[in-house]
């Protein structure tokens, strides 16, 4: 795959307006309509562009620039510019840095963990880096240990509409471990008047290690049907005596799993703690972490560096991490305005090369809030879609899976799903029976009834209702459907 080193706006460059072509078979005809129809739907909920990726040519259309959710489509955008900015062979970089006198095995200065917004970083990363420092013959540090975040803005969520232990709403930040999830684990006591057995753990394909930044009390107060309740702000105590740690309220429900993935909060923090723990089993003593700054007079010590940005890029579109999302498309927004802060100002400014670059496509009501989706505002119409898949080409085009949430698609269709109560989206591309290679964006949104969840949701609650699950079923249904239709179609 070669894409040009820094020229967003040649690799986004998009065509035209969609605008109505002929077509072999009608966009509203009666299969579409009794499609839509026979799944419960109404033409109102639903959207879609299906054209020709070379000529721009619309084959059918059903509401077009009609503005719904992308949920994780928009994952798709945020890649290919991000692949344009950085560049596929870009490796994020993961650092230590010393300064001081090292003599006898004792380090008698400082030691800093410095982040590059890896989204891959794992405790094997981690492990790797001390591996070096071992091998400078450190075995203590009597000055501080630092952790340096500064490479990006740090949030505690990517998402302030989301439950509160949803795993797949971390925190951000420079220094991102292990995906930013940590596995919480319980046990009832074995005898009366015992307590309850509580754990927390940072997990990674080799093993786990125990996650000193979370504390967990026990108690009442979650409320009926919500285990666990956050407590950073309710008392403005520091957890563990280090400002930042994070604490929760466990109240055990009745048939609760005896496992749970919770959301990481204050990730360099947590990061380094866990840095600290694998330290520790390395013969490295290291004081507590706090936060700090690489100085310009430290000496780098060691350097990890994740897989080329194509191959991240490929691993985001297919399982649809969020977190790496975000990293990914903060570092590339950051690249172009260093200014940026926040996750909107970002998925703006890797939007704005690509309506530039596309000028006579409507882009009224596009409104993408973060580059994971992970947003029930966010919204774009089938129209700009097709723009921008357009403007990614076929090097960004060719990493999209085969697959919608791990179960395959049917044959010849490569696309990035997004799913979110009341919002089904799907776009990419297929292949016909005919052979042709066809683009294609479609959405489902049910505006009123996202409308009615999101003004009564508990955030303590993370289950979504069960007739959104049904919502969810019929929308997957309908998206088989018209696939179908558009495959034999041409």
């Amino acid at each position: 795959m070669r894409i040009p080193t820094f020229s967003i706006l040649l690799l986004l460059a998009c065509v035209t307006a969609v605008s109505a072509c002929a077509s072999p078979y009608s966009a509203t005809g009666p299969d579409d309509w009794a499609a839509i129809a026979r799944n419960g739907f109404s033409a109102d909920d639903v959207g879609y562009v299906l054209f020709d990726p070379d000529s721009g040519a619309v084959l059918a259309e059903r509401q077009p620039a009609k503005p719904f959710a992308p949920a994780s489509v928009a994952k798709l955008p945020a890649m290919a510019a991000a692949l344009a900015v950085l560049g596929p062979d870009h490796r994020f970089e993961t650092t230590l840095h010393i300064t001081g006198r090292l003599g006898d095995g004792v380090l008698d200065g400082d030691l800093i963990l410095k982040g590059g917004g890896d989204p891959s970083l794992s405790s094997e990363g981690l492990t790797e880096l001390l591996r070096d420092l071992g091998a400078l013959g450190v075995t203590r540090v009597t000055g501080r240990f630092l952790y340096d975040t500064s490479a990006l803005p740090e949030m505690a969520e990517i998402d302030a509409g989301q439950p509160w232990t949803a795993g797949y709403n971390t925190g951000v930040g420079a220094l991102s471990l292990n995906f930013n999830r940590f596995r919480f684990d319980w046990a009832r006591p074995a005898a009366a008047g015992q307590p309850v057995r509580v754990s927390a753990w940072s997990v990674s394909d080799t093993g786990r290690v125990p996650l000193d930044s979370v504390t967990v009390q026990l108690g009442a107060g979650a409320g009926a049907g919500a285990a666990f309740t956050p407590l950073i702000a309710m008392d403005g105590e520091p957890a563990n005596g280090e400002p930042g740690g994070e604490r929760w309220r466990f109240a055990p429900q009745p048939g609760m799993a005896a496992s749970l993935w919770l959301p990481v909060t204050r990730p360099g923090l947590a990061a380094a703690h866990v840095f600290r723990r694998l330290a520790a089993e390395a013969g490295i003593a290291l004081p507590a972490p706090v936060p700090g700054a690489v100085p310009p007079t430290a000496t780098l010590a060691a350097l990890h560096r994740s897989e080329p940005l194509e191959v991240l890029a490929r691993q985001v579109l297919r399982y649809s991490n969020n977190l790496s999302a975000e990293l990914i498309g903060l570092a590339a927004a950051r690249r172009l305005d260093p200014a940026v802060q926040t996750l909107p100002e970002s998925a703006a400014v890797l939007t704005a090369p690509a309506m530039l670059a596309a000028p006579r496509t409507d882009w009224t009501g596009l409104r993408l809030l973060n580059h994971s989706g992970l947003s029930a505002a966010s919204r774009i119409t089938p129209a700009q879609t097709m723009a921008l898949i357009q403007g990614a080409g076929p090097a960004v085009l060719a990493l999209l899976p085969g697959e919608d949430e791990g179960k395959v698609l049917p044959p010849g269709v490569r696309a990035k799903s997004g799913t979110l109560a009341y919002a089904k989206a799907l776009a990419g591309t297929l292949k016909t029976a005919g052979g042709r290679t066809l683009g294609f964006a479609f959405f489902v949104t049910d505006e009123a009834q996202r409308a009615a969840m999101d003004r009564t949701m508990d955030r303590r609650i993370a289950e979504i209702p069960p007739e959104a699950r049904a919502w969810l079923a019929r929308a997957r249904k309908l998206q088989a459907d018209l696939l179908e239709l558009w495959i034999a179609g041409l």
